[in-house]
């Protein structure tokens, strides 16, 4: 888990970690049971396990108290990041924030999210379920 440098970076890390594989059924891939709407499912941190659906149009990540998904961290910011569906796609959005945002472990200021997509915001990190594992069924 090298490499970062944020203002956190001295503090020693007390957040849990699962793997997505280990999620039970109700947050499981399309292929083991699935999702009816883009979700992120909380992989690190406090809220570890919470469903956060993407129902909106937008969705704003942050610690301000409007924020949709509220992560109560000082590595994350205000409005650190924003997510936009659209009919054939969700886009993750950078807003500027001051750690950065990640899919992958790779900074991004702007990415179309596919199934599985490992997001992380400050000390949070998210995976990316889709409806039917992200299949295009057109």
């Amino acid at each position: 888990m090298a490499e970062r440098d944020d203002e956190g970076a001295g503090s020693p890390d007390t957040t849990a970690a699962i793997d997505p594989a280990l999620l039970g059924p109700e947050d499981a891939p399309a292929e083991l049971g699935g999702v009816d709407v883009p979700t992120l499912v909380v992989t690190r941190g406090p809220d570890q396990g919470a469903r956060h659906p993407l129902e909106a149009t937008e969705t704003r990540i942050g610690r301000h108290p409007d924020a949709h998904v509220f992560l109560d961290d000082v590595t994350v910011s205000r409005r650190h990041a924003l997510i936009t569906r659209t009919d054939d796609d969700v886009v993750l959005t950078d807003q500027a924030s001051l750690n950065g945002t990640y899919v992958g472990g790779e900074r991004v200021d702007s990415r179309v999210l596919t199934h599985g997509d490992e997001l992380q915001v400050g000390r949070f990190r998210f995976v990316l379920l889709l409806p039917d594992g992200g299949a295009d069924e057109g």
